[in-house]
């Protein structure tokens, strides 16, 4: 069952990822309720924060790379159990709890800004941890 809710998870976190991206490369102003202006998040100096790509694009990444394995796990494909699924998923999504944690500080205590659609990414990848480890 758990799997269902990480399909679910993985298809959610990639589509807010992927509209932060689309409105970001499109230079289109994302509208927000709870934040005054999502748009100083986006393009802070943080939204690069691990200097590797966007941060919207590593959460495309991450959630791509979950709803994946998530399918391949769910029709008991056999390399998974080769390359020890649990222990991996659970490293990984652990880091991107992590990273969320971080980047939801960075919102509150640096920024002073805050970011819906950042913020429901950051739950989600949260939740993906918890789920994975419960």
């Amino acid at each position: 069952m758990e799997h269902i809710y990480l399909l679910i998870l993985s298809v959610i976190g990639f589509l807010v990822s992927h509209y932060i991206y689309y409105k970001k490369n499109r230079k289109e102003k994302l509208v927000c309720i709870i934040g005054k202006d999502c748009n100083k998040v986006i393009n802070s100096k943080y939204s690069n924060l691990f200097k590797i790509a966007p941060n919207e694009v590593l959460g495309m990444l991450y959630y791509a790379l979950v709803l994946v394995v998530s399918v391949l796990y769910f029709f008991n494909i056999p390399f998974l159990y080769l390359i020890q699924f649990a222990y991996i998923s659970t490293i990984v999504s652990g880091l991107a709890a992590l990273a969320s944690l971080i980047l939801i500080s960075i919102q509150i205590f640096i920024l002073k800004e805050y970011c819906e659609y950042c913020l429901v990414s950051a739950g989600v990848s949260i939740l993906i941890f918890l789920v994975i480890i419960f």
